[in-house]
């Protein structure tokens, strides 16, 4: 007996495999949503961004305005000792995409997130398509643009490079790294890719010549030069939201950084320990599939900010196909697993079902 997800994927490639015998086009696992309704998406991201913002200059605005003496009332109050009120966690709020109602969009494979992607890397055969075309925040998974230039700047990667206060960024995120620590570029960019470390992504920018402006902007440069044409970039650890990106965009900057061997190795490993002068920190990685022995990943990012939800990017080999996958805003980390698990599982049972197709005599299915 098959599992209800591998039932429910050999289904849908049966369908499609009949279909592409009888000469129909190769199939797309797509949600139904219409070009318009993906303009009203964009529309409402927009919409929830500006809300957001409009809210935050009102909270200001009243704050100046608030009599000295009512601050003075407010000051003598916070002298009192009174009960602290449990805070509401930052991940709680939603995402972009949720207030502009993407999660609820459907799709065959009942996904969790609200955009899902994969691709066929070598041939350009979309296989599942939900959302692809709307540009949301992407969290961390900006720095895999950082990693591109960095990487295509030829800068020596065992020139060691210290880490100083500038480099400690506004994040509830943790980091190993501290201040005066000597470490090489090599392993900023294995802490930025492999930890998803903030203050290695801001020392790489720091340290690029030019600065990090100059850095913020090849990352823009060479995201028109790979047609990723509804993209832009603010910052170079991805904390800023007005680093956004599509799905499909995606899949094009996965592809040009596969390309080099330092970000390949730099970001799929499950564990490991870099030298900072005397000491030795010990690295691990964010991504629950890497180390897991039926999973071929070449490239794997992930991500995540309140407004953009838990993100992720694989490259790896299916079967015959290298393929690309993303998913945006997943509400958790096992749901944005369990996508890519899904979308995996559905490209093999298409793949397999054909090949058993292609061996079959016509007579003995009619």
């Amino acid at each position: 007996m098959l599992p209800p997800v591998r039932k429910f994927v050999f289904t849908l490639a049966a369908a499609a495999a009949m279909q592409f015998a009888l000469g129909g086009a190769a199939p797309v696992l797509a949600a139904q949503t219409p070009p318009a309704k993906t303009v009203q998406a964009k529309k409402a991201v927009k919409t929830a961004v500006k809300k957001t913002s409009t809210a935050k200059a009102s909270a200001k605005r009243a704050a100046a305005k608030t009599p000295q003496k009512a601050r003075a009332v407010k000051t003598s109050l916070q002298k009192k000792p009174v009960r602290r009120v449990k805070q509401r966690r930052a991940g709680m709020s939603p995402s972009q995409a949720t207030l502009a109602g993407l999660r609820k969009t459907e799709d065959p494979l009942m996904l969790g997130s609200s955009v899902a992607y994969a691709v066929d890397q070598d041939t350009g055969e979309e296989l599942v398509v939900k959302n692809a075309d709307v540009p949301l925040p992407i969290a961390s998974v900006t720095k895999l643009m950082t990693a591109l230039v960095i990487a295509e700047s030829e800068l020596p990667l065992n020139e060691k490079l210290r880490v100083t206060r500038e480099d400690y960024v506004r994040s509830t995120a943790s980091s190993k790294l501290r201040s005066g620590m000597r470490v090489t570029r090599g392993a900023l960019l294995q802490a930025a890719l492999m930890s998803s470390d903030n203050r290695a992504a801001h020392a790489l920018a720091r340290t690029y010549p030019g600065g990090k402006r100059a850095l913020v902007a090849r990352m823009n440069e060479r995201a028109r030069a790979l047609g990723m044409s509804d993209s832009a970039f603010t910052d170079p650890t991805g904390l800023d939201n007005g680093n956004h990106s599509t799905a499909r965009d995606l899949s094009r900057l996965v592809a040009a950084v596969y390309e080099h061997q330092e970000i390949r190795s730099a970001s799929t490993q499950p564990f490991a320990t870099i030298t900072a002068g005397k000491r030795r920190v010990n690295l691990s990685t964010t991504n629950r599939l890497i180390g897991d022995p039926s999973w071929r990943i070449g490239i794997q990012k992930t991500g995540f900010t309140t407004a953009a939800g838990r993100c992720m990017v694989v490259q790896s080999d299916v079967g015959e196909r290298r393929l690309v996958m993303v998913v945006l805003d997943s509400p958790n980390n096992a749901q944005r697993a369990n996508d890519m698990r899904t979308m995996r599982a559905y490209v093999e049972g298409e793949a397999e079902f054909r090949r058993g197709f292609e061996e079959t005599v016509p007579y003995e299915i009619f």
